[in-house]
């Protein structure tokens, strides 16, 4: 257990989406480590997960009502779901393009405004993995750098907008993180060492060094950090625009 951060959250309620593998599980984990009853939204359900589909603005609304209603409250949202679909702009179909804001963009407001009505009480946190993309771009994922720029803009609309509330919003850039997303968009190869490379410390982070900067930012101290990001990317976004022009020197079929 961890000595710093345990008891932090006793009573707290904190729903976490993309909660199935990666940041999201890590998060549950961390949340719950700290004391709060951590309850996760994902396709599949699971131990303490249900099955929510983020896309859906009336599932998530369900979800949101499911969980106020079965613990009585809710304090931090982590808006984590997310997928990509590679590509240039004109090779990429509606479907994707749906699919991709979909989870990606349209999920977060969607739990927005369903969940400041639990919030506004007793204020609350809305945490947003955004990614590097949510400030820069990455070759070849238009879909993805334009959903994860509206997601910092949806941070600081929450901030200006229920800040008098006692709601605060946090955007996550999280950095290469070793998640079965970036697995399968950048396997081992000269890609994933372009990736990696783009790091100053080197390597890719693990879920929990991103979760464990989640739970920093809800933590009942943090109250006066909102309407921000916060970057936990290893340094990346130092050399941003050398890896992507590293990136742009490849080849690709797209």
């Amino acid at each position: 257990m961890d000595h710093d951060i345990f008891g932090r959250f006793d009573g707290h309620v904190a729903v976490i989406t993309g909660a199935a593998s990666g940041i999201g599980a890590a998060s549950m984990e961390l949340f719950r480590r700290a004391g709060a009853i951590a309850v996760g939204f994902d396709l599949e359900a699971g131990p303490d997960i249900l099955s929510v589909d983020v896309s859906d603005s009336e599932a998530v609304e369900r979800g949101l009502a499911e969980v106020v209603d079965r613990y009585g409250r809710l304090d931090i949202v982590h808006g984590n779901a997310g997928i990509n679909v590679p590509g240039r702009a004109h090779s990429i179909s509606d479907a994707d393009y749906r699919r991709v804001m979909g989870v990606c963009c349209d999920a977060n407001f969607y739990l927005v405004r369903s969940g400041v009505r639990y919030m506004r009480e007793r204020g609350g946190v809305f945490l947003f993995t955004a990614s590097m993309c949510g400030i820069g771009a990455t070759p070849r994922s238009p879909i993805y750098n334009m959903a994860k720029h509206a997601v910092v803009g949806l941070t600081r609309s929450v901030a200006l907008d229920y800040g008098a509330q006692g709601i605060r919003a946090v955007a996550l850039l999280s950095g290469p993180t070793h998640t079965a997303m970036v697995d399968s968009l950048w396997p081992e190869g000269e890609l994933r060492d372009i990736l990696v490379g783009s790091t100053s410390v080197g390597r890719l982070s693990q879920p929990e060094e991103q979760a464990r900067a989640a739970v920093f930012a809800a933590l009942p101290g943090s109250s006066y950090l909102t309407g921000g990001v916060i970057n936990v990317d290893g340094g990346a976004t130092a050399g941003w625009n050398e890896m992507a022009s590293r990136m742009l020197q490849i080849k690709a079929p797209v």
